[in-house]
């Protein structure tokens, strides 16, 4: 599906399938107001609730304590402690009330609901009546008790005090059922959502799509792959697609006219449509019925490797290797054929002999006395050759992630078979899973990458970061390999890391790829050192230092390309992409550097990684 890329007034860039930015951000907006008001409303509703409830549970707890306040000073006063007990038991039995007791400070407990505490038999005849305690009430919120102390006053004397604990659990219910209610009616209002959202989509979706398309093509953009529109926003979208179709098939039948018609005029004029013919980097060749070639542009003579003088002056039958060419045209001039064959001349294997990959397509221009044939010829090489690096990428990239993959469910069955009982064996295992899932997620990370490379999406998001961490991190994941290969690895780490303006992940992901590719292509017994330094405006370069086979002058720009490596049998045996070393250079550029190397062969390799600090990353921006 087409995507287009918008940049909002903050300057954050995001991307939204073609037709759908202004649905997408009203349907946002829409999401937000809901989500604030509700909240707003689930907040102030519980906080008021609560408030209340805890006001009311006050004004019950005061209530409740004093009347069991005064009858349990009449019971002392008559000096009926059996009554007074039977008044502690009462309160619980109703509920009120879960724990009751008096008590006498420095004495101990006359009367209490609970029957394992330990009773005075008799109530004394004086006590100590200097202490004092509040009335004050004790909220317990997380098991949601209250506990009061209320002084009793026996016949003018002080120093008795009546304890209550009450259980508030079952008063406080309103606030909660709001705040578990809110949940639901957030969802609901989420679905809601959703079908309004699919309704709108439907109903301008492919009227927006159409308008970022005009905004295109107002922006110069002629393209009709940038300018469809995804025909599953509706039958609009499907009307304006073929009205593109129909205009590319009016340009393209027009500029057919106009070569026939320069070409009968004359050919060899200098001037013209005929000359602007000639800059064309796509072959033209115009030829009669009877195979003779009416017109040619240089780009058809050199790529069927002819003279312009031959070309003009002979028939199809004189031009060697055109036997497939000529087969396409007769089927093409046939009354009963098709008006377009497209063949393809070369492939892959054979490439090194041919020197190249043609792609001819031969129409038929309908003439009204005799018909003629267009053939339109086109170096595909590096397509096809693209198209070979990516197949084989993908094949790489599923037996990379079939190892790790293989590698994690082998120690996970080793770590549970060993359980408890070796705790060594099971650590080691942890440790290999760890490691095998970074891996994975690098291998992940790098075909994330070729999918963002491919669609000219590929971003970074700087902030800013310290490297000590991400350093450490590749010192460990990479040092088990090296060991493997004894291969001595060694990382030269400045005394202080200044914070730097840059994306960690991507920015992790280009340093993955240059060490792996050190350590992969040096021998065992070599050395791989890793040198960071930072300059006074934070810049930061990293040499990346190898005694491996090093890399042939002439293949040292090659190997940035994507899904190319060096032409060297040594590396035949080495798996590899193709890939890592390209998506490095494009992080770093993306960051305003960039990575660059000197190697030898047989003397070994040094990358060189550079970031410019912030300002002067400010200023490339």
């Amino acid at each position: 599906m087409t995507t287009v890329k918008t940049q909002s007034r903050f300057g954050i860039q995001r991307f939204f399938v073609r037709g759908e930015s202004l649905v997408a951000t009203t349907g946002m907006a829409f999401i937000a107001i809901l989500a604030f008001a509700v909240g707003g409303v689930v907040w102030v509703s519980a906080r008021t609730i609560d408030e209340s409830v805890l006001m009311q549970n006050e004004e019950r707890i005061r209530e409740t304590s004093a009347l069991i306040a005064s009858q349990s000073e009449l019971c002392l006063s008559d000096g009926d402690l059996s009554g007074l007990r039977r008044l502690m038991l009462d309160a619980v039995a109703s509920g009120m009330v879960e724990e009751c007791e008096v008590s006498i400070s420095n004495l101990g407990v006359i009367a209490s609901s609970n029957a394992s505490r330990t009773l005075i038999a008799e109530l004394p005849q004086t006590w100590d009546a200097s202490s004092e305690v509040s009335g004050n009430i004790i909220h317990n919120a997380k098991t949601r008790r209250s506990v009061i102390h209320e002084p009793l006053v026996v016949d003018g004397r002080t120093g008795v005090v009546l304890s209550l604990v009450m259980n508030q659990s079952a008063q406080v219910v309103g606030s909660d059922s709001i705040r578990a209610s809110s949940v639901g009616i957030m969802s609901v209002g989420l679905i809601l959502m959703l079908w309004v959202y699919r309704r709108f989509r439907n109903r301008l979706g492919a009227l927006a799509g159409i308008g970022d398309a005009l905004a295109a093509a107002a922006q110069g953009e002629r393209r009709m792959a940038c300018l469809v529109v995804g025909e599953n926003l509706g039958p609009e979208a499907a009307i304006w697609n073929t009205l593109l179709a129909e205009r590319e098939a009016f340009e393209q039948a027009s500029v057919t006219h106009e070569i026939i018609e320069a070409s009968i005029g004359g050919g060899t004029e200098s001037t013209g449509l005929p000359a602007a013919c000639n800059t064309l980097i796509q072959g033209v060749v115009l030829v009669d019925s009877d195979l003779s070639v009416a017109y040619a542009n240089g780009a058809a003579c050199v790529f069927l490797r002819v003279s312009r003088e031959e070309m003009t002056n002979s028939t199809l039958d004189g031009i060697p290797g055109s036997e497939p060419i000529i087969e396409a045209t007769l089927t093409v001039l046939s009354n009963h054929g098709p008006t377009r064959e497209v063949i393809e001349l070369g492939n892959v294997e054979e490439i090194k002999s041919q020197g190249a990959i043609l792609r001819v397509v031969v129409t038929r221009v309908e003439e009204e006395d005799m018909p003629r044939a267009m053939i339109f010829i086109e170096d595909v090489t590096q397509q096809r050759l693209a198209d070979q690096s990516q197949d084989a990428f993908i094949a790489q990239a599923i037996h990379e992630l079939r190892t790790p993959l293989t590698t994690i469910r082998l120690y996970a069955e080793e770590a549970v078979e060993a359980g408890s009982d070796d705790e060594q064996i099971r650590d080691k295992a942890l440790n290999v899973i760890n490691t095998e899932t970074r891996r994975l997620e690098r291998i992940v990370g790098d075909m994330l990458c070729v999918a963002e490379i491919e669609a000219g999406s590929l971003s970074i998001r700087t902030e800013m970061m310290r490297t000590e961490k991400l350093f450490a991190e590749l010192e460990e994941d990479y040092a088990m390999q090296a060991k493997d290969k004894s291969i001595e690895l060694v990382f030269d780490m400045p005394p202080k890391f200044p914070s730097i303006q840059a994306d960690r992940d991507r920015l992790g992901q280009a340093l993955h790829n240059l060490i792996g590719n050190a350590i992969k292509y040096t021998p065992a017994g070599g050395r791989v050192e890793v040198k960071v330094h930072f300059a006074e405006n934070d810049a930061m370069t990293v040499w990346v230092i190898d005694s491996g086979i090093g890399i042939d002058e002439s293949q040292q720009e090659r190997i940035f390309e994507r899904f190319c490596r060096a032409d060297d049998r040594r590396i035949a045996q080495v798996t590899g992409s193709g890939l890592g070393l390209a998506l490095a250079r494009q992080i770093a550029r993306l960051h305003g550097g960039d990575v660059t190397v000197e190697s030898a062969i047989d003397q070994g390799s040094t990358f060189t990684l550079t970031i410019p600090g912030a300002q002067e990353m400010a200023k490339a921006a």
